[in-house]
């Protein structure tokens, strides 16, 4: 099998003015590479949360890179989520790999055990509730990046405890469908934490690229306050697509892929994207 390769520039997902935007190729290559691909045995992934609206499971297996279809959906899945207080719920099949159910929601402080059996097949994690928050302020600016320009969708943060590390996710969505995420530990803030998610490049080169948002579209964010589990599984998620290694483990199966949180959302009323109104983060007067 050969795989065609045009590599024109890459950025990678970055945390913007409060972390670092890394640049990977700036140069236009191609290049045929011979790929011998071998069978692997398929694993289990597991993406589930529990928030104060209920409990949501995905549930699929991987297939072979060579396979049409990526993940295949597995719905013959006991799902079962215990509260420390002994709470406890069996999650019911919605739809192809998709359990849920309302009839038990996150309080804060709780920890929460999802328990997942396949035949003999059983896998465990655990997470803990976090504590409400509130978005404070919300916009998008650009950046200069060499002969690019960058594209952020800032989100403020406050209301929570500061005496520890607080860990939050931010997921973009565009047109109601999920577009960017990133993740954040604010170690460095004190009563307001910042995130800024890279949305997309100007570039004349990939001007056709479907990740470049066009004017007209629906933008908004969804925010989560997530434990320290689920955000090293993120994180070495975020960076396992530059570095071709797995991320860490957050199930006590090891032939398990995913997580498991436990979380408090906060979301954005939708804002209509308009290219020609983005300002520079320089004049934008933020704190001035």
């Amino acid at each position: 099998m050969k795989l065609r390769m045009n590599i024109l520039s890459k950025i990678l997902p970055y945390l913007g003015r409060v972390g670092v935007g890394l640049l990977f190729a700036l140069t236009s290559c191609e290049k045929e590479i011979s790929m011998d691909y071998h069978s692997v045995d398929p694993l289990y992934v597991v993406e589930a949360g529990i928030s104060e609206e209920g409990a949501v499971a995905r549930i699929s297996q991987t297939q072979n890179v060579t396979d049409e279809i990526g993940k295949r959906p597995v719905s013959d899945a006991q799902v079962i989520i215990t509260s420390d207080n002994g709470e406890q719920c069996t999650l019911h099949l919605d739809s192809a790999g998709c359990y849920s159910s309302s009839k038990i929601k996150g309080v804060e402080g709780r920890k929460y055990t999802i328990k997942v059996q396949i035949g003999d097949y059983v896998t465990e994690s655990t997470s803990q509730m976090q504590e409400k928050f509130s978005i404070d302020e919300s916009y998008m600016y650009k950046e200069q990046m060499l002969e690019d320009q960058v594209v952020y969708y800032h989100v403020g943060v406050s209301g929570y405890k500061t005496d520890t590390i607080g860990y939050f996710y931010a997921l973009v969505m565009r047109n109601g469908e999920p577009y960017k995420w990133s993740v954040i530990g604010n170690r460095w803030f004190d009563e307001m934490t910042s995130i800024n998610v890279g949305c997309f490049v100007y570039c004349d080169l990939d001007k056709d690229n479907k990740d470049i948002l066009k004017d007209g579209e629906e933008i908004s964010v969804e925010v989560r306050k997530i434990d320290e589990r689920t955000y090293d599984y993120l994180y070495a998620l975020l960076i396992a697509g530059h570095s071709s290694s797995n991320p860490i483990r957050n199930f006590t199966n090891p032939s398990t892929l995913g997580y498991f949180s436990a979380y408090h959302s906060t979301r954005q009323v939708p804002l209509r994207f308009e290219k020609n109104s983005l300002k520079f983060y320089e004049e934008l007067n933020i704190g001035k």
